[in-house]
């Protein structure tokens, strides 16, 4: 099943996962495939060189980065050929909106608000992480 997880869900799962700790064992036994486009690649990259996101990599002592090179290696790389504006308050959400629509997603995951708030886009639902675990069988 292809889903596209924001940038947030993606940290949070590889420095602070406890709580997305299943959706970490799903990706890894392919039980679920993530998708990005270039855009949401490039966020993930320039968000994990935060001063705090790089903290916690090294008090982990997990390489973020090298860790994100294998799970991308193990994802589907999507090309929209729309620019959506649906998202208003944060248009970088709409690269997310993007990728799905163009990976034929069958859901969003995000705690991002603005995301939740729109619920779904063409027919794809958009769900918080633990909506999504519950869901998922």
């Amino acid at each position: 099943m292809r889903v596209v997880a924001d940038t947030n869900v993606i940290i949070s799962m590889l420095l602070w996962g406890k709580s997305l700790e299943r959706l970490f064992v799903l990706i890894n036994t392919r039980r679920i495939t993530l998708c990005f486009s270039p855009q949401t690649i490039d966020e993930l990259f320039r968000v994990v060189r935060y001063p705090h996101i790089q903290k916690q990599s090294e008090k982990l002592k997990v390489p973020t980065e090298a860790l994100i090179d294998k799970l991308l290696a193990a994802s589907i790389i999507v090309y929209p050929h729309a620019e959506l504006t649906v998202i208003k308050e944060d248009q970088s959400d709409n690269r997310i909106l993007e990728a799905a629509i163009a990976s034929s997603a069958k859901h969003i995951i995000s705690g991002d608000k603005h995301l939740l708030k729109a619920k779904k886009i063409h027919s794809i639902p958009i769900l918080a992480p633990r909506e999504f675990l519950a869901s998922f069988n």
